[in-house]
């Protein structure tokens, strides 16, 4: 049986030069990556008979998915849905992202004014990771939210790369529900004093509004209830702690700037469109084997989004199934709802490859 290495692994590499979609260049290219893996499978010499399993990480997560902290901790590790003893795990910070890879303040980063990243600069930034570690073959990629955008942004860059696809509450456009919601947020940052450089309460206040998106009535009312008496209110509601609490933590791990950028790459989204040099929508080229899962509550991706994207991946003739996750919690319960996640995950690791 193959031992599992006792501890996850950060690494960083140098990469080529990349031309972003929507305007400049990013020089001394740098992406920071988690792996883990196997005795002996190490992002120096990855070992080719290992299965990869590449994880995307949404808005504001960074490369760490496992381990104590990791945003999927409680799905990856030895006897978990994601087995470091059976498949090589492996997950990159985000281009433009605060967490270790070419971003905002980085030496190498463009600096032009109205900068701004799309889904497809990400998938490129990830594909230059893969070239680099002498990754081929993808098992599976998964993600949810942007990450899931991004996941079919990477098989309909290189569909013959990406056997198997989970996207989780996601589309294959953003939708004006999505975007409609990152302009309010992104007017805020710009209201606040210190924009563009020291952005302070505007990030927390649009972070306490994303929060309100990624969360559902029922998950807020159980998890943050009134007060039992009515004089106990005088002090504040549950959920206004909470909120504040959820503002100023992110304020202290994350750029304001960087904010922004994953915000455009949200909003850019758009696989109905084609990819230069084609004339067919970019949807059409994913061949991957595909599990698109959607959350019954979730206000920003609903289930018809789901259905529309697997009807996509269908006419373009990939295999689709189809699962929903049945939470109180809304968008965020592809990261709490963990009973449900495990068997998704493992259904995902299953399906049957494109034949050709």
């Amino acid at each position: 049986m193959p031992t599992v290495a006792a501890l996850p692994r950060i690494f960083e590499l140098a990469l080529p030069d990349l031309a972003l979609a929507r305007g400049g260049v990013v020089k001394s290219h740098r992406v920071r990556g988690w792996w883990w893996s196997r005795e002996g499978d190490t992002p120096d010499t990855p070992r080719p008979d290992v299965p990869t399993v590449l994880l995307v990480h949404a808005l504001t997560g960074s490369a760490q998915a496992g381990g104590e902290g990791g945003w999927w901790e409680p799905l990856i590790g030895p006897g978990r849905a994601l087995d470091p003893a059976q498949y090589r795990i492996v997950c990159f910070n985000n281009l433009g992202s605060c967490y270790g890879s070419s971003g905002p303040g980085v030496g190498g980063f463009p600096t032009e004014k109205n900068l701004e990243l799309t889904s497809l600069d990400i998938s490129h930034a990830l594909l230059l990771g893969l070239d680099k570690l002498g990754v081929g073959q993808v098992h599976l990629t998964t993600g949810g939210s942007l990450g899931g955008m991004v996941t079919l942004a990477l098989a309909a860059l290189a569909p013959k790369r990406f056997e198997r696809l989970l996207p989780l509450a996601t589309s294959v456009a953003a939708s004006a529900w999505v975007v409609g919601w990152n302009h309010v947020a992104r007017q805020i940052l710009r209201l606040d004093p210190g924009y563009p450089e020291n952005i302070g309460r505007g990030l927390e206040i649009a972070r306490q509004l994303a929060i309100l998106t990624y969360r559902a009535e029922p998950g807020l009312d159980a998890r943050q209830p009134r007060p039992v008496q009515a004089s106990s209110h005088e002090s504040g509601y549950p959920v206004q702690s909470y909120l504040e609490h959820q503002g100023a933590k992110l304020r202290n791990r994350f750029a304001a700037q960087a904010y922004e950028l994953q915000l455009a790459a949200m909003d850019h989204h758009d696989l109905m469109q084609p990819l230069p040099g084609d004339n067919r929508p970019a949807i059409s080229r994913v061949k991957a084997s595909t599990l698109v899962v959607d959350i019954d509550t979730d206000q920003l991706f609903t289930p018809a989004q789901a259905e529309s994207l697997a009807k996509c991946l269908r006419d373009a003739g990939a295999r689709v199934e189809r699962a929903t996750v049945r939470s109180i919690h809304g968008h965020d319960a592809f990261l709490m709802e963990w009973e449900t996640l495990g068997p998704i995950l493992t259904r995902a690791l299953q399906l049957q490859a494109p034949t050709s």
